[in-house]
C-alpha cells in the first residue's frame, strides 16, 4: 500500500500538488476567519443540534413543528452530516471545516477522473483533467464556501460523485452499478433536491442504451433514498412534501409583482409563514405562482430573461458577506470575478469548440450543463445557485485551454472571440440593468 501511494504521487505531481493545496487553502480560510453561522447556515446548525439532542428535525425548539422553519430549509441531508459530526466530536465547527476540505479534494479528484473518462481518446486527457480541477480546487468562491456550515460543498461532492458514476459505468449493464448511481443520485437529491431535473438526461441514457433492468433498478434505489423522509412529512405534516417547501417558495419569492429574480421575499410572503402553518406554505406558494402567471406573463418573461442575464453575468461574484469588509472584501471580490471571467470565458469557448466533435461522452456532459440552470431561470438566481454547473464548465475549459496552447501560434481563435463577446456582452448588460445595485456596493470600498 505503501509503495502504491508512493509511486502514485511521483506519476501524478501535478495532481497532488493541486489536491494538497485544494485542502490548504481550503482549510486556512475556514481556520483564518473562523465564520459564524448566520441565516441559512444558523438555521442548518440548529436543526443539527436538535437531532443530536433528540428534539428531532426542528429549527426552534420553543415552536410548535406545524410552524417551525426547519422544512423551509434545504435538506434534510445536510443537517444530518452535520448532526453525524456533533454526535461524535461534538458542537465542533473546527471539524465540519476539516471535513468539508476533505470533501472539496475528493469533489477536485473526481473531476480530474471524469476528464479522464470523457477524454480517454485523448493524448491530453491528463492536461484537461490538471486544468479543469486546478480551475475547481483554487475557485474562491468554492474555498468560501467550504468555510461556512452550508449544503454546497456536500452537494457538489454527491453531484461531482453522480457524474463520475455515470460516465464510469456508461456501457457497463451490470445491476450493482445502477444501485450505486440509484443511491448517490438520491442522496444528492436530499442535499439539494433541483439535481432532479437531469432525469431526462439519465431517463434517455438508458433508452438509448437499452438497458430497462438497470433503470428500473437505479429509480428503485434512487425512490428507496427519499422515500423515508417523504413519509415522515406526510406523517407529520398530513402533506405529500418529498423534500419541503423550499422549492415551491423559491417560485414565489422569485416570481412576483415587482420582483427582481433574486430572492428577495415580499411583504406577503413573510407575513403569510407568520400567521400560517408551514406546511400551508407549499400550496400558498403554488396559488401565487398560478395568479402571477395569468396576471403578469409578461413580467414572468421578463424575470426569466433578467435571471438568465444574471445567472452567466461576469460581474456577480461572491464576497458580499457579513464577515468581511473593507480592502479584504475588495480583494476577494477581485479574484472572485477574474475566476468566473475564466470559467465562463473558455467554458463557452469549449462547449463551443466541441460541439462538432464526436464525443458521445462530450454530448452527455453537454445535456447536464443545458439543464442545470434551467430551474434557476423559472425560479430566483444568487451567484452561490451557479455552483453546480462550475465542475461542468471547468471540464470543457480544461479542453479549450488544452486546445489552445497546443497551437501556440494562433493566439486569436474563433470560438475563443465569440466566447468572449457573448460573456462580455452579458456582463454589460447586467451592469447597465443594475446600475444602482452596483453603485450601491462599490459605495461600500470609497
Amino acid at each position: 500500500m505503501k509503495n502504491k501511494l508512493i509511486n502514485f504521487i511521483k506519476s501524478n505531481k501535478a495532481l497532488v500538488f493541486i489536491l494538497f493545496f485544494t485542502f490548504i487553502f481550503s482549510l486556512f480560510y475556514s481556520f483564518y476567519f473562523r465564520i459564524t453561522p448566520a441565516v441559512d447556515a444558523r438555521g442548518y446548525d440548529n436543526i443539527a443540534l436538535n437531532i443530536v439532542r433528540g428534539n428531532g428535525y426542528k429549527e426552534d425548539i420553543s415552536a410548535n413543528i406545524l410552524r417551525d422553519n426547519a422544512i423551509n430549509r434545504i435538506g434534510p441531508l445536510y443537517e444530518f452530516f452535520l448532526a453525524g459530526i456533533y454526535y461524535v466530536f461534538g458542537h465542533n465547527y473546527e471539524v465540519v471545516w476539516i471535513f468539508q476540505s476533505l470533501l472539496r479534494v475528493v469533489t477536485v479528484w473526481l473531476i480530474f477522473l471524469i476528464c479522464t473518462l470523457i477524454f480517454e481518446k485523448n493524448e491530453n486527457k491528463k492536461k484537461i483533467g490538471l486544468i479543469a480541477s486546478g480551475i475547481v480546487g483554487f475557485y474562491p468562491d468554492l474555498i468560501e464556501i467550504s468555510a461556512m456550515l452550508m449544503t454546497e460543498t456536500l452537494y457538489l461532492f454527491l453531484f461531482c460523485l453522480m457524474i463520475y458514476l455515470f460516465f464510469k459505468y456508461f456501457n457497463n449493464k451490470r445491476i450493482l452499478p445502477a444501485v450505486i448511481m440509484g443511491v448517490v443520485f438520491g442522496l444528492a437529491t436530499m442535499a439539494r433536491p433541483p439535481i432532479l431535473f437531469l432525469t431526462p438526461v439519465l431517463l434517455f441514457y438508458f433508452y438509448r442504451k437499452k438497458m430497462i433492468v438497470p433503470a428500473i433498478l437505479f429509480f428503485i434505489s434512487l425512490s428507496f433514498v427519499f422515500t423515508p423522509w417523504t413519509a415522515r412529512n406526510y406523517k407529520v405534516y398530513h402533506e405529500f412534501m418529498p423534500f419541503g417547501v423550499a422549492g415551491t417558495y423559491n417560485f414565489w419569492i422569485g416570481n412576483y409583482h415587482g420582483a427582481n429574480g433574486e430572492q428577495e421575499q415580499p411583504s406577503e410572503a413573510l407575513n403569510f409563514i407568520a400567521n400560517h402553518e408551514i406546511k400551508d406554505l407549499q400550496k400558498e406558494s403554488l396559488k401565487q405562482i398560478r395568479l402571477f402567471l395569468y396576471n403578469y406573463p409578461c413580467e414572468f418573461v421578463k424575470l426569466t430573461f433578467l435571471r438568465i442575464n444574471k445567472y452567466f453575468s461576469i460581474i456577480r461574484p461572491m464576497g458580499f458577506w457579513f464577515y468581511q469588509t473593507g480592502l479584504g472584501q475588495f480583494i476577494f471580490l477581485f479574484f472572485s470575478a477574474a475566476a468566473s471571467l475564466v470559467l465562463f470565458v473558455f467554458g463557452l469557448a469549449g462547449i463551443i469548440k466541441s460541439f462538432l466533435l464526436k464525443n458521445e461522452f462530450l454530448n452527455y456532459l453537454f445535456a447536464f450543463t443545458i439543464i442545470t440552470p434551467l430551474i434557476i431561470f423559472v425560479t430566483v438566481v444568487e451567484t452561490r445557485y451557479r455552483f453546480q454547473i462550475y465542475p461542468l464548465l471547468s471540464i470543457f475549459a480544461g479542453y479549450f485551454i488544452v486546445q489552445l496552447t497546443n497551437k501556440p501560434r494562433k493566439f486569436i481563435d474563433s470560438a475563443l472571440l465569440l466566447s468572449i463577446s457573448i460573456i462580455f456582452l452579458n456582463g454589460v448588460l447586467d451592469l447597465i440593468l443594475s446600475i444602482d445595485r452596483f453603485k450601491e456596493r462599490i459605495g461600500w470600498f470609497f
